[in-house]
C-alpha cells in the first residue's frame, strides 16, 4: 500500500522540483530586452540614394562647365581686345605687354583685325540704337501720348529755342570774333586797301598813336584789287610785309571795287569772264591767300566789304561781289565789316546821306563811289570800335 502511495505522490514532487527548477534558471538567466533589426533596403530607399548621387554630379559638371565657359570668354576677350590690353600693359609697365608672344600666330592677328573693326563700328552703331530709340519715342509720342494743342505747343516751343539758340550761337561767335583784335603798345595794325582805305587808314592811325601809342602799317594803293596781280600783287605784298614785322598783329582789308571785271587767266589764254565759276574760283583763292597767310603768323584779319554804288551797274556788280567776299571770308574765320550797313544803305539801295541823331550826314563823295570825309570818320570809328588796346 505504501508502496502504491509513494508512486501516486511522485508526481507531485516532480511538479515541485520542476518548478523550483524553472524558477532557478530564470532568475540565472540574464533579462533579454527587444533588439532592433534593419529593415533591408527597399526599392525606394536605392532611388533616393541614387538622385543624391546624380545630384551631386549634376552639381559638379555645372561648376566645371562655368569655369569652362569663363574661361573661353575670357581668351575671347583677349583675343578680339589684344590691341587695347597691348596699348593699356605698355602705358601702365612701360614694356610690352606678354600677349605681343603671339603676334606671329595668324589667328591670333585675325583676333586683332576683329577688335578694331568693332571699336571702329562701335560709335556708328550706338548713334544708329539712339536714332532709333528716338524715333520710336517720337512716333509714340505723336500718335498716342499728345494732343493736338498739345504738339502745336511743343512745336511752337522748339521753334522759338531754335532761334533762341541761333542767335546765341551767332553771338558767341560775334565774340569769339571781336575778342581777338586785342593789342598791346608793342603790336601794329596793317592796313591794305585801295584808294577807299586811304580815306579810312589814316583816321584810325591817328587814333592809335595819339590814344595808345601804337605804330601802324599803311600800305593802301589807289586802283588796286585782286583781279591784276600784274598790276599791284596784293597777295604777295601782305605776305613779305607779315613775314618782315612780327610786331603786326592785325590786318585791316578794304579791296573789292576795283575788281567787278574780267580778269587774266592765270594758266594763260583768254581772260575770265567776270562772275563765271572760274571767275569766282580764282577771287576765292585769293582772298583765301590773305587770310591764312596771316593766320599762319598769327595776324587776325578784319575784312570790310563795299558800300553800293551809285551807278546801277556797277552797284549790281558789287552786291555779287558783296556776297563773294563775304562768304569766303566768314568760311576762313576772319572778320568781316559790312559797309553797307554802317553807312545806313538798305536793301542794296545807294543813298549819299547817313540820317542819324534826327540829321542828314553825308556820307559819300559826289562821284557816288568814294567816302565823304564824314564817311571815312564812320568806318574808321567802326574799326576802332573792335580795337581792343591793352
Amino acid at each position: 500500500m505504501q508502496t502504491s502511495n509513494q508512486k501516486l505522490n511522485e508526481p507531485e514532487v516532480s511538479e515541485s522540483l520542476q518548478t523550483e527548477t524553472e524558477t532557478t534558471d530564470l532568475q540565472s538567466v540574464p533579462e533579454m530586452r527587444p533588439q532592433l533589426v534593419p529593415d533591408e533596403p527597399t526599392v525606394l530607399d536605392y532611388d533616393y540614394h541614387h538622385a543624391v548621387e546624380l545630384t551631386k554630379q549634376d552639381h559638379w559638371y555645372g561648376v566645371c562647365f562655368g569655369l569652362i565657359f569663363l574661361l573661353v570668354c575670357a581668351g575671347l576677350g583677349l583675343w578680339v581686345m589684344q590691341n587695347s590690353v597691348n596699348a593699356y600693359y605698355q602705358q601702365t609697365y612701360h614694356e610690352d605687354s606678354p600677349l605681343t608672344v603671339l603676334n606671329d600666330s595668324t589667328l591670333w592677328k585675325q583676333g586683332g583685325q576683329i577688335g578694331t573693326l568693332l571699336y571702329a563700328q562701335h560709335d556708328a552703331i550706338a548713334q544708329h540704337i539712339g536714332e532709333f530709340n528716338q524715333r520710336i519715342t517720337d512716333q509714340f509720342n505723336a500718335d498716342y501720348a499728345y494732343t493736338p494743342a498739345y504738339k502745336a505747343q511743343l512745336a511752337e516751343t522748339a521753334r522759338l529755342e531754335k532761334i533762341r539758340l541761333a542767335k546765341e550761337s551767332a553771338e558767341k561767335a560775334k565774340n569769339n570774333l571781336i575778342n581777338q583784335f586785342t593789342l598791346t603798345q608793342q603790336d601794329q595794325v596793317f592796313f591794305a586797301g585801295d584808294s577807299m582805305m586811304q580815306g579810312i587808314a589814316p583816321h584810325v592811325q591817328k587814333s592809335l598813336l595819339e590814344n595808345h601809342q601804337i605804330k601802324t602799317v599803311n600800305l593802301s594803293k589807289q586802283s588796286t584789287g585782286l583781279a591784276y596781280p600784274g598790276f599791284f600783287d596784293w597777295p604777295k605784298t601782305i605776305a613779305e610785309t607779315i613775314a618782315a614785322n612780327p610786331q603786326i598783329k592785325v590786318l585791316v582789308v578794304f579791296l573789292g571795287p576795283n575788281d567787278p571785271w574780267d580778269m587774266p587767266n592765270p594758266k594763260g589764254g583768254t581772260y575770265l569772264k567776270f562772275k563765271s565759276p572760274e571767275w569766282e574760283a580764282v577771287y576765292r583763292s585769293r582772298i583765301a591767300n590773305i587770310i591764312q597767310t596771316a593766320q599762319a603768323h598769327h595776324v587776325n584779319v578784319m575784312w570790310i566789304s563795299p558800300p553800293n554804288m551809285k551807278k546801277d551797274s556797277l552797284n549790281a556788280q558789287m552786291v555779287y561781289l558783296n556776297g563773294v567776299i563775304a562768304n569766303e571770308v566768314q568760311k576762313n574765320h576772319a572778320f568781316s565789316i559790312d559797309s553797307r550797313k554802317i553807312l545806313g544803305q538798305v536793301n542794296n539801295v545807294y543813298s549819299d546821306y547817313l540820317l542819324k541823331d534826327g540829321q542828314s550826314i553825308k556820307m559819300r563823295s559826289a562821284d557816288g563811289i568814294h567816302f565823304s570825309t564824314e564817311g571815312q570818320k564812320v568806318i574808321a570809328d567802326e574799326v576802332l570800335q573792335y580795337l581792343r588796346v591793352i
